[in-house]
């Protein structure tokens, strides 16, 4: 999946989106068509799909288990999350700023973060009392909406400051936002 993310990536860059096939794809890495649908199902989601999605399931598990959700969310997202895009800056970098910069892709990612929503959503519940299971959505919005401005702003500046900053500081912005007059 990584390595056709990265020709894929790449020829989207050359050509634009729209330019490219799946079939064109298939060619340049050495597979069907229908292997790289049954992987990725749609042409969009070869460039959205993070492989870092499973490593940020198992932190926020366990920081679920010691912080209050929107600090594991926080935790989670700046440790795993920055610390992987860091690692491959270049490559995150430019599949970010392509994903920002044209339209059906911003579109689809969009709608990734609300099927997200309802994923962390039942995540949270299972971790949150009774009373408390409501805001589960709320927190889960809120904290996808802080980690898309966080990476809105880290993918604009070019990097110029690490991932995890702009992660403190939207979630900051949440922490208080109670207190802004």
């Amino acid at each position: 999946m990584r390595t056709t993310q990265r020709a894929a990536l790449a020829m989207f860059i050359e050509r634009g989106f729209d330019k490219v096939t799946v079939g064109e794809i298939a060619d340049e890495v050495d597979m069907a068509a229908s292997t790289i649908y049954r992987h990725f199902s749609t042409k969009e989601a070869i460039v959205i799909w993070d492989e870092h999605d499973s490593a940020i399931d198992t932190a926020l598990a366990a920081a679920l288990k010691v912080l209050a959700p929107l600090e594991a969310l926080r935790s989670a997202f700046a440790n795993e999350l920055s610390t992987r895009y860091d690692a491959d800056l270049d490559f995150q970098l430019k599949r970010i700023q392509y994903i920002y910069a044209t339209e059906q892709l911003h579109a689809a990612a969009l709608e990734a973060d609300l099927r997200n929503r309802g994923d962390l959503t039942q995540a949270l519940e299972h971790f949150l009392s009774k009373p408390n299971r409501p805001a589960a959505t709320v927190i889960a919005g809120a904290a996808l909406l802080a980690l898309d401005v966080a990476i809105d702003r880290w993918q604009t500046e070019n990097a110029k400051r690490p991932l995890a900053v702009h992660i403190a500081e939207t979630f900051d912005h949440l922490k208080h936002l109670g207190t802004l007059t």
